[in-house]
This record gives structure tokens, sequence and C-alpha cells, in this order.
């Protein structure tokens, strides 16, 4: 059985890839299957991230590898501003959001079986 990373992983379909430390990303889970992905990271890493999402196309398709679990299939729903802060040392951070749709929860529903089995 292979170790877990310490990395996030985010592929385009054209093979493209950017890889972030997990310390930098926070996921947060909302109704409908909609992720909300938080990046809070050095100036070095947010230029980065800006090339990669930049060009992405609302729906467009992309994948999510959360320290080499597999990938995440999600589709692409909306950038946040990059803003600028500093941390209680004065040390300048950077933060950033991207809104992506789960596409295995795409198509569930919250209802149960009209069967009454669920």
């Amino acid at each position: 059985m292979s170790e877990i990373t310490p990395e996030v992983i985010f592929k385009k379909e054209s093979g493209e890839t950017v890889s972030l430390l997990e310390k930098y990303v926070r996921l947060q889970s909302r109704a409908g299957g909609l992720l909300t992905v938080n990046f809070r990271t050095p100036e070095e890493e947010m230029i980065t991230l800006k090339e990669f999402f930049k060009l992405f196309q609302n729906d467009e398709l992309v994948k999510i590898d959360i320290g080499g679990t597999g990938d995440i299939d999600c589709s692409f729903k909306g950038l946040s501003p990059i803003l600028e802060h500093k941390d209680e040392t004065g040390f300048p951070y950077f933060s950033l959001s991207v809104t992506l749709q789960d596409q295995a929860k795409l198509n569930q529903s919250d209802e149960p079986p009209a069967c009454g089995c669920g």
C-alpha cells in the first residue's frame, strides 16, 4: 500500500498540472457537491496558481489528487480575486479561492429513493 503524500495536485485535461503542499490548501464542501478550494500561499506559489487557473472556462474539467489517493473529477465554476495579507509577524502571503463542482456528486440526489429502501 502506498503512502499518502503531503501534496495536492490539480490536473487539466491537457495534461498540465500544478502541485502544492497540502498546508497551502483547504477544501470546504458545500451543498450540491460544490467544493471551495482555498489557497493561502507565498507569492511564488500564487503566481503559479494564477497562471494555471486564469484561462479556465465555466464547466471545464479539472482533476484533484489529494495526497496521492486518486483523482477526483470536478468542473470549474469560478475564481476569486487574489488578495494580499500580512501575518502577525508582517510576512506577506496571498489568498485565492476556486469553486469546483464534484462530478461524482453532481447527479446524486439528497432525497431517499422512491422505493423507500433508502
